[in-house]
């Protein structure tokens, strides 16, 4: 499904983080996938959420600098191969992936993680998703 990201340009600094995430838990915001990286001075985080309107109203709120963008979370079995076999599929459907990232799991029983895909063509994305869904 095509969701909301945003990408949070914050001080590079211990603690940070942590404020970031109180401050979408006390937003009652959950966050469905997360990345973090940084330069010398600016941390970048992007995160996808459950509520967006409510994720940009705190981070206005706290005078917190960001962007936002469309991309697509699926979620994938935690199996082996099921990130190949999407990825393929995108493939063989002509489907450029900007850049992905995924939460993990550590159960092995029927537990599924958030994949996040950037790319040109979202409704394309999500096209092969749905009929990828139905074999995995």
């Amino acid at each position: 499904m095509i969701r909301k990201q945003f990408t949070l340009y914050l001080e590079n600094k211990p603690g940070v983080l942590a404020s970031i995430s109180r401050l979408l838990a006390t937003a009652k915001v959950n966050i469905d996938g997360i990345s973090a990286y940084s330069s010398a001075d600016v941390g970048l985080v992007q995160v996808v959420v459950s509520n967006a309107a409510a994720t940009r109203k705190a981070l206005n709120r706290a005078g917190i600098p960001f962007t936002a963008q469309d991309v697509v979370l699926v979620t994938l079995p935690n199996e082996i191969g099921s990130l190949a076999a999407m990825a393929s599929k995108l493939s063989r459907s002509g489907v450029n992936i900007n850049y992905i990232y995924a939460t993990g799991c550590t159960c092995t029983h029927g537990c599924r993680c958030n994949v996040i895909v950037s790319a040109p063509d979202l409704k394309k994305v999500e096209k092969v998703w749905k009929m990828a869904e139905k074999e995995l």
